[in-house]
């Protein structure tokens, strides 16, 4: 009985073997006739001899609009005297403003960037109170900029070894009946 099951076992394992030789050949095949489509549709029959493809366009690239954001970048020496602003700084907000008109102001954007002084410790320059962001504010609103499109974004950092104020004021052509 034993000797009956191994042949059997034996016969079967022949069968399986050739199964997997006619499987594996038509697996070759297949893949074959796959590839040959494959390489028939790549290469249209239209080309003519010596053509060459067309190089895809470069993607485009992203463009600051100048004409919607109006600038201005302010050194933190003298841009306060107390906690208003130094004539020259109103001076520098006034011109950033002017160069407005006709536009919409659609958002004000205050950052104080490099090292500036938040804990109110001192009175100095670099003191960035909360009075001094009042001031600011106050003047922008008193020309016309509407205070609830007046943002505060603090990049404090001390790498930056000269404090700045960058004022950015994003604007859209006004229409016609404002």
């Amino acid at each position: 009985m034993e000797q009956r099951a191994g042949v059997e076992l034996a016969h079967n394992a022949g069968q399986i073997a050739q199964e997997y030789l006619m499987n594996r050949s038509l697996l070759a095949q297949s893949c074959t006739l796959l590839l040959a489509a494959v390489c028939a549709t790549a290469m249209p029959s239209w080309a003519a001899p010596g053509d060459k493809p067309v190089a895809p366009l470069p993607a485009g690239k992203a463009v600051d609009d100048k004409s919607r954001t109006r600038n201005a970048s302010l050194p933190a020496k003298g841009l306060f005297v107390r906690d208003q602003l130094s004539e020259s700084t109103k001076a520098k907000l006034t011109e950033l403003i002017l160069g407005s008109i006709g536009m919409r102001i659609e958002m004000a954007l205050l950052v104080p960037t490099g090292n500036w002084k938040i804990d109110g410790a001192g009175k100095n320059d670099r003191d960035l109170t909360t009075a001094r962001l009042q001031s600011l504010r106050r003047f922008l609103t008193d020309r016309g900029v509407d205070p609830k499109k007046i943002f505060v974004e603090t990049r404090i950092d001390p790498k930056i070894k000269t404090p700045r104020l960058d004022v950015q004021l994003v604007v859209t052509p006004a229409p016609a009946n404002d």
